[in-house]
């Protein structure tokens, strides 16, 4: 199991370069074709997000008053609620809409047709066996995975069997390859 301190965590450009992110971790990592990519964003105004072709995204807002999402040719998505995983694809335009001031949200983006995820927001203690990986995010308080503590905003890579404790919220999300 590999921990990811939040302070560890550097800052970069969303693709489009309209907003700021910190990559946590990729496969393979620091290239623009990932199969996988974990990482938080910082929205500071009303800005269309990046468009990235044949990807899928979950969207969980982790801080903030909440916003929408208006999809091109499609129904809007109002996310108001933290730590609610919202999947859709990145490859229709989409144009952020704040509510109430900036926000952070936690994206996995998994690319179509080679990885698949499935999020879990844990409130309390779990035993969860994947082969794949796991990625992991403290959400809120602290948490204990496989005998780590992990403060909130670090995060982990894990595969097998981890025991995971938490009084506060951890995003769990075990990868599938295609």
């Amino acid at each position: 199991m590999k921990i990811i301190r939040k302070s560890d965590l550097v800052e970069g450009r969303w693709r489009n370069g309209m907003g700021v992110s910190w990559d946590i971790a990729s496969d393979p990592p620091g290239v623009d074709d990932f199969g996988w990519r974990f990482a938080i964003a910082r929205i500071d105004a009303d800005v269309p997000f990046s468009n990235y072709p044949d990807t899928d995204r979950i969207f969980t807002l982790i801080e903030g008053n909440g916003l929408d999402l208006a999809f091109e040719g499609h129904r809007s998505l109002a996310v108001h609620r933290r730590f609610v995983p919202h999947p859709y694809p990145c490859d229709v335009p989409t144009f952020c809409h704040l509510r109430e001031g900036p926000c952070r949200a936690l994206n996995l983006f998994t690319r179509r047709g080679r990885w698949r995820a499935a999020p879990d927001i844990l409130s309390s203690g779990a035993e969860i066996s994947h082969t794949g990986p796991i990625l992991l995010f403290a959400l809120q308080g602290a948490a204990d995975v496989n005998g780590h503590a992990m403060g909130e905003g670090d995060a982990a890579i894990a595969a097998d069997t981890i025991t995971a404790d938490t009084e506060g919220f951890l995003y769990v999300a075990r990868l599938f390859a295609l």
